[in-house]
């Protein structure tokens, strides 16, 4: 109603009718706007310090304008701060601030700089009186901490976006059984609706609810007071103790007994207006029209708009009734949101995100992982993710399970093989699951062409085999055993691995050299002859050799290969031009067939009737000794991580999506979504269940003791500590094998993130 009468007033106007026209566009609440605003629809909106931040992080609004709590207009004279407050009943005595816990609050809304970011800040912060367990939302701390409340907004996607938040913050509010019931359009949200919150309760013997505090600026309970407000029976709750040793003071001591100082509210629009000068022009004439005594229309006052859908007294419309002026800034002053603000203030948000478990350590293996793992650190920095993450290049996925185990380093992830090698070994466990739309699983297929149709699950004598890895589960644990129930090698003395070098022709099984699973230097070299790394890339267990991982398998296949062992989506990803790299141009699904268990051979798109076996999908591991609550936040960061950039079409940053030239890095290239897995359930063996143990276990068994391609603890142990050779594939002088190296990356990146007005 204010906007639309602004608008007549500025058609009455001589000094603005010509120049400009004022259309009025009504948004949902705040956040709407804001969307309203950076998709053009809109030009203005008034925003305090606190939901401003969100605006500049979110849709990129900055500031242009700012009010003056005094008449003056230019920068120096003009008085542009004010102060959070927390208002008590003097009937609840001398109360202490740093005994809040379970008691009942009334907000003035989620976000909001006077009623929410100063007084939870200093309480995070330097008074330490409000314990942080959980990072990035503090909505849920405050949950756990106080009694029921009432926090506007708090139900709102940018503070609740998993839906987690609990009816508890919210009892205490007004508008239940209503669509507005706990937003900022909530009967007790905002300033003067905190108050009411903290009145209401207090003086109704009905209700059980008795706040013992309002989050607000002090001012507003001089405006309550024209509405017949108490004022006498309030005072100031300090942050520190006063002359009397107190930490109450008079509600006139607000300037002195407050929890921080705030810049004065901002207009703010479009970073990325091309024409702002017609704004700031617009603003500085509305604020000489209609100022003054002599003004026909009270740009600053909220009188006379009550309506029937809202029959209560309405004020701080459009403006703060405190307003007394309108100042602009030079264009460079505000150019974004984190020049204009002061560096105070940004420090009492930054207090909000305050994280018990400052760092996490992801462990990656190869430079491409090394290169994703640093986009992901700087794109969760840009959106204030906590903890903060870190990456740590290591030498191999068992010497991340090393650095795990010996605390320098929190995280990797692993699929099935490697976690029976992390579990068992290590005694690592798994807290994060990949989901795939099936489920946390996926299927091992064996891949071969169809204008090859002699080649069944039972004949692989002589081939030329593509394996993911060695000791993985599509490429090795599966079709070893898949050899051993066709009975198409006879092992002597447990040498499992040198029966499928004496089996097929050539093959391509990376890292079935290192000496991690090759201690006594006796594995057969044609295991390695179709690899194509180069030098001294070849046959590496990581991204360095090209036919690496369940893509490089098939790869492998389309370039000479017999049979790519992989899981079940790898044909359909890398065909049709679904991948644009040169090797996998014009390669047709159709071309491909699958071999069955059974003997049979079908259509790569009957994988449900025709595959290997079901292998559990990968998890992110950690160490046995991190505390659930440690584990919990490395979840939250990951939660908040996909939540924003879990789409494959994302520009910034896409995290289940790798580089052109390489799949699967860091996590699936098939992963719909991550999640925790339950605490009961974070143990090795209860995740890979007992089809897969058996089949891992049926490998070693055979093996008895010798080299088995799944892991070797003992020759590990030692490739760390003396370091070792390697086999060369040229049959000339080894290579020596390199010592375990360590890459931690400190370094953060900083990343700040028309004439017809709409307001």
């Amino acid at each position: 109603m204010k906007c639309l009468s602004l608008s007549n007033a500025i058609q009455k106007a001589s000094t603005m009718n010509t120049l400009y026209n004022l259309t009025c566009v009504q948004g949902r609440d705040e956040f709407d706007c804001m969307k309203i605003i950076s998709e053009f629809n809109a030009d203005l909106m008034n925003l305090d310090a606190g939901l401003g931040f969100y605006a500049s992080r979110r849709y990129s609004l900055r500031p242009i304008a700012v009010e003056s709590y005094n008449e003056a207009t230019d920068i120096i004279s003009a008085d542009l701060t004010y102060y959070a407050n927390i208002i008590v009943p003097k009937s609840k005595g001398n109360l202490d601030p740093y005994l809040l816990r379970s008691e009942e609050i009334c907000f003035s809304g989620a976000g909001m700089a006077d009623g929410y970011v100063m007084q939870l800040s200093k309480l995070i912060g330097e008074m330490n009186a409000l314990p942080v367990t959980q990072c990035n939302s503090v909505v849920q701390n405050l949950i756990k901490f106080l009694g029921d409340s009432c926090l506007p907004g708090s139900l709102n996607e940018i503070f609740n976006p998993f839906g987690g938040n609990t009816e508890e913050i919210c009892k205490l509010c007004a508008n239940k059984g209503y669509e507005s019931y706990c937003t900022y359009s909530d009967r007790y949200a905002r300033n003067q609706g905190a108050l009411q919150c903290l009145l209401d309760h207090n003086n109704n013997p009905e209700t059980k609810y008795k706040p013992i505090a309002a989050f607000v600026r002090a001012q507003e309970i001089d405006l309550a007071a024209e509405d017949n407000f108490p004022i006498n029976d309030y005072q100031l709750l300090c942050p520190n103790k006063g002359p009397s040793g107190a930490y109450i003071a008079p509600l006139t001591n607000f300037n002195s007994c407050h929890w921080g100082e705030i810049p004065s509210r901002m207009i703010m629009t479009s970073l990325t207006r091309l024409d702002p000068e017609i704004l700031r022009s617009f603003l500085i004439q509305l604020g000489k029209t209609f100022t003054g005594v002599a003004s026909t229309f009270k740009l600053f006052s909220s009188s006379g708009y009550n309506s029937t859908n809202i029959p209560y007294p309405t004020k701080n419309l459009m403006f703060s009734d405190f307003t007394r002026g309108i100042v602009v800034p030079t264009n460079e002053e505000t150019s974004t949101y984190d020049r204009w603000i002061p560096t105070e203030f940004m420090q009492a948000v930054e207090k909000l995100n305050q994280c018990p478990l400052p760092t996490t350590r992801w462990c990656v293996i190869d430079e491409w992982e090394m290169n994703k793992c640093q986009k992901m650190r700087s794109a969760f920095s840009v959106k204030g993710i906590k903890p903060d993450l870190d990456c740590i290049l290591a030498n191999s996925t068992n010497d991340c399970m090393h650095l795990i185990k010996d605390g320098y380093v929190d995280m990797v992830n692993l699929e099935a093989g490697d976690l029976y090698t992390a579990g068992k070994y290590f005694g690592l466990v798994p807290i994060i699951s990949e989901n795939y739309g099936l489920g946390p699983y996926y299927y091992a297929v064996a891949v071969v062409r169809k204008i090859n149709p002699i080649l069944l699950i039972s004949n692989w004598k002589f081939t030329l085999t593509c394996h993911s890895g060695v000791g993985k589960a599509t490429g090795w644990v599966i079709p070893l055993n898949i050899i051993l129930n066709t009975v198409q090698v006879r092992v002597l003395n447990g040498q499992i691995v040198y029966a499928l070098g004496e089996l097929v022709s050539r093959a391509c099984v990376p890292g079935v050299l290192d000496l991690e699973y090759n201690p006594d230097l006796t594995n057969p070299l044609n295991l390695c002859e179709v690899c194509v790394g180069g030098n001294s890339d070849r046959c590496q267990r990581d991204n360095r050799e090209l036919y690496f991982g369940d893509t490089g398998a098939f790869r492998c296949l389309v370039e000479g290969g017999d049979i790519a062992f992989t899981r079940h989506t790898t044909v359909h990803s890398n065909t049709a031009d679904r991948n644009r790299n040169y090797w996998a141009r014009n390669q047709r699904e159709d071309n491909y067939e699958l071999l069955c268990a059974d003997g049979q051979r079908k259509d790569v798109s009957e994988w449900k009737t025709c595959h290997l076996s079901r292998v559990p999908g990968h998890t992110i591991v950690t160490a046995p000794h991190k505390t659930e609550e440690q584990r919990n936040n490395m979840w939250f960061m990951l939660q908040y991580g996909q939540e924003y950039y879990s789409s494959d079409r994302n520009e910034i940053f896409a995290l289940f999506d790798s580089d052109f030239y390489h799949k699967d890095l860091i996590f699936s290239d098939e992963t719909e979504s991550l999640k925790l897995i339950k605490w009961e359930n974070q143990d090795y063996i209860k995740w890979l269940g007992p089809e897969f143990l058996r089949l891992i276990e049926n490998v070693e068994a055979v093996a008895k003791g010798t080299p088995s391609g799944v892991y070797n603890q003992a020759a590990s142990t030692a490739v760390r500590v003396f370091g070792g050779e390697r086999p060369s594939l040229d049959r000339q002088v080894p290579a020596k094998v390199e010592r375990h190296r360590i890459l931690s990356l400190q370094s953060r990146q900083n990343t700040p993130t028309e004439n017809a007005i709409k307001a």
